[in-house]
């Protein structure tokens, strides 16, 4: 197991490109995590490649997530999470990859690049709705930033969204990347669902952090009119409220 473990962290290695490393680092924005810098196309690559090739039986994947010492790079997890997106493996196996990989997402694009290869919550949308709870309730920046997430790529539907929305508001951590994924979520809700999304922000159900940035965030989208801008522009609070 440790073997193989090796050898995909010298593959990875390989794979590095200094150039975007530098430029990852910058919008990462996180000192403290380890980067090779490989792009996410490259990285995504490999992760079906080595999806296809794991026996059934074959965990070695998980020593990825327990790396002691040097600690691990952010790529060596989010191999990890990619290749629990894109195997094939009953929903019990899910939950362990997930519950194995959760706690130590590291960053906000170790976060979203594996939840967007989650689409079989999907194929059981009770059951994955239901197992998200304990992340959105966690007291972990990240571990919530999985549950907002992972709610906005496979959630914003008319099944789902009220609950969505009430989990949002009664979210209580402050952290940035928390706050960053509601905002996000509720922008990306404002395309499908404007009139909920305008009555949340009337009814002042959010921070005004938060609430402040989900109108820039919809006023940012092409997809968004410019009459509707202008009318979430007069939505903002002022930072004293």
């Amino acid at each position: 197991m440790a073997g193989k473990k090796e050898k995909m962290r010298e593959r990875l290695i390989g794979l590095s490109d200094p150039e975007y490393k530098e430029f990852n680092d910058r919008i990462l924005n996180a000192p403290s995590v380890k980067t090779l810098g490989i792009r996410v196309p490259v990285l995504r690559k490999l992760a079906k490649e080595t999806a296809k090739e794991m026996q059934k039986e074959d965990g070695w994947l998980y020593e990825m997530t327990r790396t002691k010492g040097e600690g691990i790079y952010q790529e060596e997890h989010m191999l990890f999470g990619m290749v629990a997106g894109y195997r094939k493996a009953s929903r019990e196996e899910r939950v362990q990859y997930l519950d194995a990989w959760v706690p130590g997402i590291c960053s906000w694009a170790d976060c979203d690049c594996c939840v967007s290869t989650f689409g079989w919550m999907e194929e059981h949308p009770d059951f994955w709705f239901s197992y998200l709870q304990k992340w959105v309730t966690s007291n972990r920046e990240f571990e919530v930033r999985f549950g907002v997430i992972s709610m906005m790529d496979y959630f914003l539907k008319d099944l789902y969204i009220d609950r969505v929305l009430k989990i949002y508001e009664e979210i209580g951590q402050k952290e940035y990347y928390v706050r960053m994924g509601i905002a996000w979520s509720l922008a990306t809700a404002y395309l499908k669902y404007p009139d909920k999304i305008i009555d949340l922000l009337k009814g002042h159900r959010m921070d005004v952090w938060t609430h402040n940035k989900a109108i820039q965030k919809c006023r940012e989208s092409r997809r968004v009119s410019a009459e509707d801008k202008a009318m979430l522009q007069k939505l903002k609070r002022k930072q004293e409220e």
